[in-house]
């Protein structure tokens, strides 16, 4: 069983919330990351977002449609084995994995959202973002944030 830890990043705490970027990181490291380019609108973006998402963007090769993403990201899960296990801190994680795959996840992939505990932990282990600075990471990054949680979780 491959586990990988993700984390996505959208327009606010609101029904509706596009996605912004999703980022992807397996035990051993192999990491996916894109941006979408079609699918949130700055202007619906919440006042945090556009404060501590929208900057932390990379551009360039990591932009992308939600078609494509569709695409990019089904082949990546594929390759990485039969039993592949998706980990996220929120619901609201998952519930943008739901929008790229309406129609379900590829074949052998399943999700697991962290607990209430295990959500304290990540929270204690991460306190001011700690471990972000001490691995130069940045908050609010997707692929960031989810390497944060492979470094706690495993």
């Amino acid at each position: 069983m491959t586990r990988v830890f993700f984390d996505t990043e959208f327009e606010g705490l609101f029904p509706g919330a596009k996605l912004i970027s999703i980022g992807f990181v397996t035990e051993d490291d192999a990491t996916f990351y894109a941006e979408l380019t079609d699918t949130y609108s700055t202007e619906a973006c919440g006042q945090f977002c556009r404060k501590f998402v929208l900057p932390l963007l990379d551009g360039g090769d990591a932009e992308t449609t939600l078609e494509q993403l569709r695409v990019d990201l089904r082949v990546w899960l594929e390759s990485l084995g039969k039993i592949v296990t998706l980990i996220c801190d929120s619901p609201r994680d998952v519930a943008q994995l739901d929008f790229i795959f309406p129609n379900g996840l590829p074949a052998g992939c399943q999700v697991h959202t962290l607990g209430y505990i295990d959500n304290w932990r990540r929270r204690i282990l991460n306190f001011r973002g700690r471990l972000h600075k001490k691995n130069g990471f940045k908050a609010h990054h997707a692929l960031h944030d989810a390497q944060v949680n492979k470094i706690i979780f495993t």
